[in-house]
């Protein structure tokens, strides 16, 4: 499920090159958390998928344009209900492979996933919907009493505040100082990899996620090509 991640942490990764840096910083990479929803993606979902499944669409797309009018608390509490609502399945039974980060739009268009799949949707919803990036990471913890992992999204009020756990088994938002069913082990988004909660010491690229980069390019494909794969494939 997150097995890549846990290759990840045991990596002696030192620094981000310089290059790394300025690409990760770069408008050009950028691009890729803005408009997660192209139009012509929305009309073609609309046009070859059952009306359940368009309406889901339209619905997240209806979240997202209301957010000039929501603040922070009211964006995170919308976002978290909206994606709490899919399936909790297993990779292997969804996709049929062991490990597999989705997109928000296949994560949507299945409407199920695992842990990853909500965390990954909801950061992408949230950057759209003008949450700054540094204000959020991708974290992966453990349970306290059990050696089984998960992952959940976190949100950074400001450097100084207890974070907030956005978590695909809970329906309220709790602090991380509230959550002591689990330890952070790690975090990361655009910008990088982190321990526990310490975005100042960056360990490296969330680029050497292999599933992540995997995610980032079928993102990517369909904003440019405005067609999921999985639409394309006819999943």
């Amino acid at each position: 499920m997150i097995r890549s991640m846990s290759r990840l942490f045991n990596l002696k990764v030192l620094h981000v090159s310089v290059a790394a840096l300025l690409y990760l910083q770069s408008p050009a990479h950028a691009a890729h958390l803005q408009k997660i929803l192209p139009a012509p993606l929305l009309k073609k979902i609309h046009k070859h998928k059952d009306q359940e499944t368009a309406e889901r669409f339209q619905q997240w797309a209806d979240l997202m344009a209301r957010a000039p009018l929501l603040n922070d608390a009211e964006k995170l509490s919308a976002v978290n209900l909206f994606f709490n609502k899919m399936k909790w399945v297993e990779d292997k039974e969804l996709w049929g492979v062991k490990d597999y980060w989705a997109t928000p739009v296949e994560s949507l268009l299945k409407n199920a996933g695992d842990c990853e799949d909500y965390s990954i949707a909801k950061y992408f919803t949230l950057l759209e919907m003008g949450i700054p990036e540094k204000r959020l990471s991708i974290s992966y913890v453990q349970f306290q009493n059990d050696p089984q992992t998960h992952m959940v999204l976190t949100y950074y009020p400001d450097a100084e505040s207890d974070p907030l756990i956005l978590d695909n088994m809970r329906s309220e938002i709790l602090k991380s100082s509230e959550r002591d069913d689990i330890r952070p082990v790690f975090h990361f988004n655009g910008v990088g990899v982190w321990r526990e909660n310490r975005p100042s010491e960056i360990l490296g690229s969330a680029e050497e996620v292999d599933e992540w980069r995997k995610m980032i390019v079928r993102l990517k494909a369909e904003q440019f090509s405005e067609q999921p794969v999985t639409l394309l494939a006819g999943k």
